[in-house]
């Protein structure tokens, strides 16, 4: 049976009435009047079920605030191992699928001094932007084994129930893991016929918008909290084609 009262508490709680009858006791003794003590006494505890009302809902909502952060901070953590372990090699990967690339790559060489409008401007301009992605047989064959030596990371995540919490993260996550099943069941690509291809590019142009926005989000976050790890996420971009882990001295 769960012991709800540990002794610490037991001495904590004998030891305020204590002191709460102590001082009644004095100021009945100093000013002589124990009817004047008795109706504050009375008065103290008739405000007492307010003052525990206005107590609990306080702390139960600093609790609330304080478990969300924690929820928070563990959800970025799991944000955060995904690109490690897969996000940033998928979306290099996935972009040289993407015919147009060039012209949105520049806007996203995240550089150290960047601000929170330049975040929000490129959450907004990615929000609905028009991919080309174009796959071919060759590409489904290299897209594969990055996705099936990741597939038990990928089962994990998703067995997280933190990751239900972010929206936009879980439908990221079922993106990558239907892609992962559609190119498992097939045995080769050679002879698919063009509907399939087109079926898969779908799949692809799914994750990679859904990659993006997220990518994105992940390196606010990073500048915000963490400048260190933003700092080589920078260094990493996915879309500088000179990113380098390497740090050197300003020209």
């Amino acid at each position: 049976m769960m012991r709800w009262w540990r002794s610490s508490d037991l001495v904590l709680a004998a030891a305020l009435i204590t002191t709460s009858v102590l001082i009644y006791l004095t100021q009945m003794a100093v000013f002589a009047d124990p009817e004047t003590t008795e109706f504050y006494l009375l008065q103290d505890l008739a405000f007492l079920p307010i003052s525990v009302l206005v107590v609990t809902l306080v702390l139960e909502r600093l609790l609330e605030l304080r478990d969300s952060h924690q929820r928070l901070e563990k959800l970025r953590m799991l944000i955060g191992t995904f690109f490690s372990w897969m996000g940033y090699q998928l979306i290099a990967r996935m972009a040289r699928l993407d015919r147009s690339m060039s012209s949105y790559a520049p806007m996203l060489v995240a550089m150290p001094e960047w601000t929170a409008a330049d975040f929000v401007r490129l959450r907004s301009s990615f929000a609905d932007r028009h991919f080309d992605i174009q796959v071919t047989a060759e590409d489904l064959a290299e897209l594969r084994p990055l996705l099936h030596d990741r597939a038990e990371f990928m089962i994990r995540l998703l067995e997280n129930p933190m990751v239900l919490e972010h929206e936009m993260f879980t439908e990221l996550l079922r993106a990558v893991f239907h892609l992962i099943e559609e190119l498992e069941f097939r045995e080769e690509f050679g002879t698919l016929p063009p509907s399939d291809l087109v079926h898969l590019t779908t799949d692809c142009d799914r994750v990679y918008r859904r990659l993006v926005v997220e990518w994105i989000d992940h390196l606010d976050y990073l500048r915000q909290y963490y400048p260190y790890l933003y700092s080589l996420a920078v260094r990493m971009n996915p879309f500088n084609p000179a990113a380098n882990p390497v740090v050197r001295a300003p020209l």
